[in-house]
């Protein structure tokens, strides 16, 4: 058996029993060891994914056991779920946390890194159910790490009882669904509604609502969203951003191949632009379409009247978790493009803006709005970062939250399904009260005890900060030749059934 495809999540792995064995031995004595071989770890899998001879499925992609897939989409977002793993465990050494992570964190984020590796390659039911709670178990007890702070108790005991509760309802909805495809694979269930064996059944659609309500809580889509504000208030900033970005996106690559497996090809475009709601698509695709308007709508309204920075942004990522299912319900190799750009942007973005929440709170002892008071005058340099952040996240030029909107609203509209896209850009101008909010606490808001310390920040977190910012302004500006890598990638995923 060719083991080439698997040696990012061996490398991991590795790394998983080197950091137990360094802190064992050493007796948590020498954190920055640990930290460096978690890091070293993050950095290999990433290099060998990206070396990793993957191919179209087309093509012929490689396999292992005929439950793993090394195609690019799996390329790609191992890449991407390294890099936010790598970031993350950075801000932890800086953010408002730990001064140092100890080996129990380390283990935990490279445990949940593994898992999206797994589940990135995942073309059976059974492995991508399995790989979806070895990236959520280590996720219950990283939001609960803290055991002095009783908001961190709160948040894990929160996230565990919807986990538990959605991965149920999971299981359930997909042991229905082998019983109908008659096999665990993908393509088996892929060839058992092309024969129409499956659609067919009443039980097709409680099954579909069923799994939609797994993916739902990961991504934090309405309904199951009830989890992630407090889950998000009461974790690390570090944490935070890590559960918003790696595990949304290991959501969305799940649901991506899920949705694969079950359309017969693109969905049809509106015959009728002015009456079309719910896409042509199947019954799954109708339940994307209106859990993307709830979920954006529901995110942004309740975004509105926050006045702490974490939880603001966590319904914020509920909103893009509702923008980025609008790209599903539309269906085709665009929106698939446009998917994966909107992922990439999304990554600078939401990691900047929990890695300046952390270096806040750190500071100022708060995470509460209040506390940016007069930040413009304090320090000007972690301003403006938050403010092309916060430009960014609303989708004004010249930044790359822009040019992600930009193709996102193309491929909404390219389809003809005009009231999604509208739906989506009244909601568009609704974020833009919120984000300005936080704009007018940092430049128009005294300091309420004058006069106010300035605030110095150490040459670390100035290049942390730039090195996760200036691709936010380079690739608004320069976005052609990444567009082009996500229409190339988008190609290379089978829409079965036919039809680009």
């Amino acid at each position: 058996m060719d083991l080439t495809p698997i040696i990012p999540a061996i490398e991991l792995t590795v790394g998983i029993v080197a950091v137990i064995v360094l802190d064992l031995l050493g007796r948590g004595r020498y954190p920055w060891l640990t930290t460096g071989v978690a890091l070293l770890a993050l950095a290999g899998a990433a290099v060998s994914a990206c070396l990793q001879p993957a191919a179209s499925v087309d093509g012929g992609a490689e396999t292992v056991l005929g439950v793993l897939q090394l195609d690019r989409f799996a390329v790609v977002f191992t890449v991407f779920c390294c890099l936010t793993g790598f970031v993350t465990v950075l801000a932890t050494v800086r953010g408002e946390a730990f001064k140092t992570p100890g080996g129990e964190f380390l283990v935990l984020i490279l445990s949940a890194v593994l898992g999206m590796n797994v589940l990135a390659m995942s073309v059976d039911l059974v492995m991508l159910y399995l790989a979806f709670e070895l990236v959520s178990i280590p996720g219950y007890v990283l939001v609960a790490m803290r055991r002095a702070d009783a908001r961190s108790n709160e948040a894990g005991v929160k996230y565990v009882l919807f986990g538990a509760v959605s991965s149920a309802i999971m299981l359930y909805g997909l042991s229905m669904v082998v019983g109908l495809a008659s096999g665990t694979s993908l393509a088996a269930l892929s060839e058992a509604i092309a024969a129409g064996h499956v659609t067919s059944q009443p039980l097709w659609i409680v099954a579909c609502v069923m799994i939609f309500a797994g993916f739902a809580f990961k991504i934090s889509a309405v309904p199951f969203h009830f989890w992630a504000p407090d889950v998000y208030a009461g974790a690390p900033a570090s944490v935070a951003g890590f559960l918003a970005v790696a595990s949304k996106a290991a959501g969305f690559l799940a649901l991506i191949r899920v949705v694969g497996a079950t359309t017969s090809g693109p969905v049809a475009a509106a015959a009728d632009p002015l009456t079309a709601f719910l896409p042509d698509g199947g019954v799954l695709i109708g339940i994307i379409a209106i859990a993307a308007v709830l979920t954006m709508t529901v995110g942004n309204l309740a975004a509105l009247r926050q006045g702490e920075i974490k939880r603001l942004l966590a319904w914020s990522s509920i909103a893009h978790a509702g923008y980025l299912l609008l790209l599903l319900a539309t269906w085709s190799e665009t929106s698939i493009a446009a998917l994966l750009f909107y992922l990439v942007a999304y990554l600078f973005m939401n990691l900047a803006a929990f890695l300046i929440a952390g270096i806040v709170i750190r500071e100022c002892g708060t995470g509460e709005l209040s506390a940016l008071r007069g930040m413009g005058r304090r320090n000007v340099g972690i301003s403006v970062a938050l403010a092309i952040v916060m430009f960014s996240l609303t989708g004004l030029p010249p930044f790359f939250g822009f040019a992600a909107k930009l193709q996102l609203f193309y491929a909404v509209f390219d389809r003809g399904y005009v009231w999604l896209g509208v739906i989506g850009l009244v909601n568009g101008v609704i974020s833009l009260y919120y984000y300005a909010r936080v704009l007018s606490y940092l430049w128009f808001h005294d300091a309420e005890e004058e006069p106010a310390p300035s605030l110095s920040l150490s040459l670390f977190d100035k290049v942390f900060c730039a090195v996760l910012v200036l691709p936010i302004l380079g690739f608004g500006l320069f976005w052609a030749d990444a567009w082009g890598w996500a229409q190339e990638v988008a190609r290379d995923f089978p829409l079965i059934g036919g039809g680009r």
